[in-house]
């Protein structure tokens, strides 16, 4: 059980025990067989078939494009979404799809959710789960924040929100809960987001860009679409599944429509 303030994340029964600046991890023992390749995998030809996360190795970059539903788009109701993330030649990665409560709908893009990744096997490769949080304006208590799993069972990280006293930041978590990446976000765009904007991906200490993510209008698609750019494409790929967490992070908190 990873403890974070008032936040908790909560694992299988079965597990080992870890500790370390006072949070305590609680991480599941490995199921037996083989696991997802949750690490680079320099030996991939083109005639061994990739699978799970090593599609994202050596990528420079990838984009999310969301699919819109058409009684969303008349009823301006929010509804679970689904969304695809591509490759730098718009090849189809991964299928993402929301699993929400009808009733937690009422939150907009404050509500917890489930958010499915599968490949093109249709496996379950990542699973992002967001906790139901606060707007700027309604408490600064309870910040947002999404856990990261690769399946079948591993957790990658977590995205949470913090607050300064002029800005705001998106911090990347490893499964340690040792931060790894800071999204820094100018307090006034936390209040009036620009609809396309360019947001950088910086190290732990803010001293080196490790990517940027930015938020564009797509003419060929005629929508936005969220493009996710690393600085070195041999990053590890439980690093690059963090980004694009951030990124649908990112999309939620500031793109989709909010209630309070």
């Amino acid at each position: 059980m990873c403890h974070l303030s008032n936040r908790i994340i909560t694992a299988q029964p079965q597990s080992q025990q870890r500790e370390r600046d006072g949070v305590s991890l609680r991480i599941p023992s490995p199921p037996p067989g083989d696991a997802i390749r949750s690490v680079n995998s320099p030996f991939l030809t083109p005639f061994s078939p990739r699978a799970g996360l090593d599609f994202l190795y050596g990528l420079p970059s990838v984009f999310i494009q969301q699919s819109y539903e058409l009684n969303e788009l008349l009823s301006g109701v929010a509804s679970d979404n689904r969304f695809t993330v591509r490759g730098p030649s718009n090849e189809a990665l991964y299928g993402a799809s929301e699993t929400s409560d009808p009733k937690d709908r009422f939150w907009g893009s404050l509500r917890p959710f489930s958010l499915s990744l599968v490949d093109r096997s249709h496996q379950e490769v990542l699973l992002f789960k967001k906790n139901l949080g606060c707007g700027v304006f309604c408490c600064f208590c309870k910040n947002q924040f999404l856990e990261v799993w690769a399946a079948p069972g591993e957790l990658i990280g977590c995205i949470q929100q913090d607050y300064g006293v002029l800005s705001q930041e998106i911090v990347l978590l490893n499964s340690d809960i040792n931060t790894m990446f800071r999204i820094p976000i100018p307090f006034l765009n936390a209040l009036r987001m620009p609809k396309e904007t360019h947001f950088r991906v910086l190290d732990r200490d803010r001293m080196t860009q490790k990517g940027t993510i930015t938020r564009a209008w797509n003419v060929n698609t005629a929508s936005y679409t969220n493009n996710i750019y690393y600085s070195d494409p041999t990053m590890d790929v439980k690093f690059k599944s963090l980004f694009i967490a951030a990124a649908f992070m990112l999309e939620y908190l500031y793109f989709q429509s909010n209630c309070c």
